[in-house]
């Protein structure tokens, strides 16, 4: 299978990586299904679109269930049904074991003609659909259509950057109910390792890094795999930021509740 790997991902820059920390920051607000459509807003201004949808997919049922959509409710039918096993993005989560794909990795994934014309008929123009691997075999799904595709790189770059962090926001506000919120995650990372994170969660690479503390790219990149292994065994800095934020997010409001306070 030609896949196209991280290395062909063009890296932001430091206004559009701010940005994104911006957007990784209000996805942690999203606690309910009426607050999905804000995960697509929150890109609209860096990738301007006209459609977008996100909902679950089940690797074992080879269904997919939608939680949010902005198309046309004939073709949502339609691509539920049947399209959806066509899409390349579900086509990679379920013959890989990667994290995050999107349906640009692949090239010789090809969408059939019918349903590239379907899409057409409703209006679909240009589409990037997302995948994100989650635990037991439930991942999840995002797609944006109507960009520019002269934006399309970009689009793919960010939304693998974001994608662990939407994953994250969707299962929230499709999971929980009144009462039944997760406790926070206590990973035990290090205090060494706390400060490499909020670095990558800056936006730094494994060089400026080490020359910020001062130790060597190979000591870096020894934390980060420890990191990884903490986190829960994420494949990559984009999601070891999105897990780490999100424990970090839980602990902070658990600290706030006033039912942990003391009587």
């Amino acid at each position: 299978m030609i896949f196209r790997g991280h290395e062909s991902l063009q890296y932001p820059s430091r206004k559009e990586f701010q940005h994104l920390g911006e957007i990784m920051h209000q996805v942690r607000g999203i606690q309910g299904r009426a607050q999905l459509p804000n995960l697509a807003s929150a890109v609209k201004p860096l990738i301007p679109h006209e459609f977008s949808a996100c909902g679950a997919f089940s690797i074992p049922k080879r269904a997919l269930q939608i939680g949010y959509t902005s198309f046309n409710a004939e073709l949502n039918e339609l691509y539920v049904t049947q399209g959806f096993v066509t899409d390349p993005s579900i086509q990679l989560l379920q013959k890989t074991q990667i994290g995050t794909v999107s349906s640009e990795d692949s090239p010789d994934l090809v969408i059939p003609r019918e349903v590239t014309n379907l899409k057409l008929d409703f209006g679909v123009k240009t589409c990037l659909s997302v995948g994100v691997r989650g635990v037991l075999g439930v991942c999840t799904y995002f797609a944006l259509s109507n960009f520019d595709q002269r934006l399309l790189w970009k689009l793919r770059t960010m939304m693998q950057i974001l994608g662990p962090h939407f994953h994250l926001a969707y299962m929230r506000a499709t999971t929980w109910v009144e009462g039944s919120r997760p406790s926070p995650k206590r990973f035990g990372l290090t205090a060494r390792e706390e400060e490499i994170m909020r670095w990558v969660a800056e936006g730094k690479t494994n060089w400026e890094i080490s020359v910020i503390l001062h130790v060597s790219l190979n000591t870096i990149k020894f934390h980060l795999k420890n990191i990884y292994h903490k986190l829960g065994g994420v494949e990559n800095r984009w999601s070891a930021v999105a897990q780490w934020q999100s424990a970090s997010a839980d602990l902070l409001l658990s600290d706030l509740d006033p039912r942990n306070e003391d009587n």
